[in-house]
């Protein structure tokens, strides 16, 4: 039985239990809340609906897709399971309308990756050659909206052969030419500031904050800046019929502020639909065991003690993968007054909010 279940049979057992129970006003009006509670979380546990991702699933979420101009996937990073899923809907998805999938990835590494042949190996980063160029097959694009995250050293290199005799260039290089370390970021700013080179510029102005422990949310505002303004200017430069489909981490793609306390490129994606009258759709994505693989590293992804609203979706999860449509639980989350919510209530409704639908897979294997 689900924590809150047994919480509100004992509750419920105990007012049953009081002898001579007589109600005072006070009394009363801590029964009545009690009841709007309960009421109010049944309902939510009635209008949960979860759908088999390899059946029903797919449907519901292609659906969406349909309706929307957006398809916003907040993703894992370092799995199997989220390029399968980009390959299970991305033929009917082109065939919808979506031209371009906007990636978290720089500028830099999407042309990149969307170039050579398709196993010649690229490094590090959350795309691999292979998959850009499935999308890239299709008639499509990827668009590079983020910094070069993964290797800047790379990025500086690249630059440096169209510029072999750039001063600031070599400099860079030099400094970099062991392995990249982020407390030279404020010294490599410097010397991109006279390049003029905009995915340098703006790879080492969050690097340089990231050096600095006081400023990671200056940092984490000036990235996310950075991911709107990438957005922002390829979607400009596309025809208006075009649709997009997302797929960045987690954190990018909640609309309103996350909690780090940053208005999300999904909620500028958001405000984006409903200024043109079109719709968004935001759908994130956790795991409840397995590995990840990602930088070198593999570790456990196991996601349930993160959120008190996984570790619920987790235990109402009928399927290997499986989707809930979290609409249809706002109203009767928000009928419970804010000062008697659960820290479970809370999450359900931070979540609810924030995305529309959300996957859970109950085991994901390491990206190789």
């Amino acid at each position: 039985m689900p924590e809150r279940a047994v919480e509100v049979k004992n509750k419920t057992a105990n007012f049953r239990a009081a002898d001579s129970y007589q109600l005072s006003m006070p009394r009363f009006l801590l029964l009545t809340g009690f009841l709007l509670i309960l009421c109010a979380l049944a309902t939510a546990q009635d209008d949960i609906s979860q759908y088999n991702l390899s059946s029903n699933g797919n449907a519901f979420l292609l659906n969406e897709a349909h309706a929307a101009s957006f398809f916003l996937l907040g993703e894992l990073h370092g799995e199997n399971e989220i390029p399968a899923l980009l390959h299970a809907l991305w033929p009917e998805m082109r065939r919808a309308g979506y031209a371009h999938v906007a990636a978290e990835v720089s500028p830099w590494a999407a042309k990149q990756l969307q170039s050579g042949p398709v196993d010649a190996p690229f490094g590090l980063s959350l795309w691999s050659r292979a998959d850009a160029l499935f999308i890239h097959a299709s008639g499509a694009d990827v668009w590079g909206c983020d910094i070069e995250e993964g290797q800047p050293d790379r990025l500086i290199s690249s630059q440096l052969s169209k510029n072999p005799q750039n001063a600031a260039l070599l400099q860079m290089a030099a400094i970099t030419k062991t392995k990249y370390s982020r407390k030279d970021a404020p010294q490599l700013l410097k010397l991109a500031e006279q390049t003029a080179d905009e995915d340098l510029l703006d790879t080492f102005r969050v690097e340089a904050l990231r050096s600095d422990p006081s400023r990671r949310y200056e940092a984490s505002v000036a990235r996310e800046n950075i991911l709107k303004k990438n957005f922002a200017r390829q979607l400009t430069a596309s025809p208006p019929s075009d649709k997009v489909l997302l797929r960045f981490g987690r954190n990018h793609l909640h609309r309103g502020y996350d909690a780090r306390g940053v208005s999300t490129l999904g909620n500028f994606v958001a405000e984006i639909a409903t200024s043109k009258g079109s719709r968004a759709f935001n759908v994130a994505v956790f795991a409840a065991g397995g590995k990840e693989h990602l930088n070198g590293e593999t570790f456990d992804a196991d996601e349930r003690s993160d959120e008190p609203a996984f570790q619920y979706f987790a235990e109402l999860a009928k399927y290997p993968a499986t989707v809930f449509d979290l609409r249809p639980l706002r109203p009767a989350l928000h009928r419970i007054p804010a000062s008697n919510r659960t820290a479970l209530q809370n999450s359900l409704i931070y979540w609810t909010d924030t995305y529309d639908a959300i996957i859970c897979y109950q085991t994901v294997t390491p990206l190789k």
